[in-house]
């Protein structure tokens, strides 16, 4: 509506503002170093580029913190490998990020995951028991609600030390938090090389 309280005639929507994720920076918008992991990183997957790395890496300070903190979860965290993979896969679904679920299919295959065990991070339920049910019902409230329930938390407590607890519901916060940015920055899914 205008000032006098009309509808515009113009049909014409906002102008479309083209946004960090979508723009292909090279080393004047991430940096030296910055570009150098980037290019790094894709060649590491195999693809033509790295995308979470060249959107983040254009904040070249808060990236390189960024990168030590989420190394620290991931490879290097408290959760074994494979659990750590379920929940980031687990948070890409439920946080409909197609740039994590992509990413993470092929690291948790590596670290071990069957695809049965992958493809069933991506349903209603995540279909485990026992430890890995437990933490995974853990990762659907701390993403859906923002909390975990009593009753969850006591069977999580059973299963992990303290230490792993916080871990957890760090790595959970964090990927939540990244596909969230990656979303609303743009962020396509990495094309393979050579497509």
């Amino acid at each position: 509506m205008n000032v006098s309280g009309s509808e515009s005639a113009s049909t014409e929507g906002p102008t479309r503002i083209v946004r960090p994720g979508e723009k292909v920076p090279g080393v004047r918008e991430l940096g030296v170093v910055n570009h150098l992991i980037a290019r790094l990183g894709a060649r590491v997957q195999g693809t033509e580029t790295m995308g979470v790395f060249s959107t983040i890496g254009r904040a070249r300070r808060l990236f390189k913190a960024w990168l030590v903190y989420s190394a620290a979860m991931m490879p290097f965290g408290y959760l074994s490998r494979k659990e750590t993979e379920l929940v980031i896969l687990r948070v890409a679904h439920l946080k409909g990020s197609e740039y994590e679920a992509a990413h993470h299919r092929k690291l948790g295959a590596s670290v071990g995951l069957t695809d049965t065990q992958i493809e069933a991070m991506e349903g209603e339920s995540h279909g485990q028991t026992r430890r890995w049910g437990v933490i995974l019902d853990a990762v659907d409230q701390i993403v859906t609600a923002g909390e975990v329930d009593e009753s969850t938390w006591s069977a999580l407590a059973s299963y992990l030390s303290d230490r792993e607890l916080v871990a957890l519901v760090m790595l959970v916060t964090n990927y939540s938090g990244l596909a969230t940015a990656l979303s609303v920055l743009g962020t396509p899914v990495d094309r393979k090389r050579g497509r």
